[in-house]
């Protein structure tokens, strides 16, 4: 059976170091079929960006972008220009994806045309929605 793409958003990238959630560790153990986790380049442009900043937000940010370095082999960084929610909705079409977001604006856009999408359940637990 093919590896299944799991999208990584921005604000899903941000929990590890918000609620100190391993969250490549609960996806595999929430995930039980062979997968690998893409994210787009736009995505890795806006923790560029929130980076920047002072505060809690921009350690969160610088974090996760050494999170998805030190994970190169399993997160794949796709080329491309589109902002990122319509790239998100776009490649989980296309690609069969699971995305993984906490944005409910994006969820229910997602739901509306059954992806499946994996979110925060409560501030220690990941789950299906």
């Amino acid at each position: 059976m093919p590896s299944r793409p799991v999208i990584l958003d921005t604000n899903f990238l941000l929990i590890p170091f918000q609620f100190k959630i391993d969250i490549l560790r609960e996806l595999d153990y929430l995930l039980e079929y062979s997968h690998h986790y893409v994210i787009s380049s736009k995505t890795m442009d806006e923790l560029r960006k929130l980076g920047k900043m002072i505060g809690k937000d921009g350690m969160a940010a610088r974090l996760a972008m050494k999170l998805v370095e030190a994970n190169k082999g399993r997160i794949e960084i796709i080329k491309s220009t589109r902002y990122v929610d319509e790239w998100i909705v776009d490649y989980a079409e296309k690609h069969g994806a699971i995305v993984c977001t906490n944005d409910s604006a994006l969820r229910r856009k997602l739901r509306s045309i059954d992806i499946k999408v994996i979110s925060m359940k409560s501030k220690s637990k990941l789950g299906v929605v």
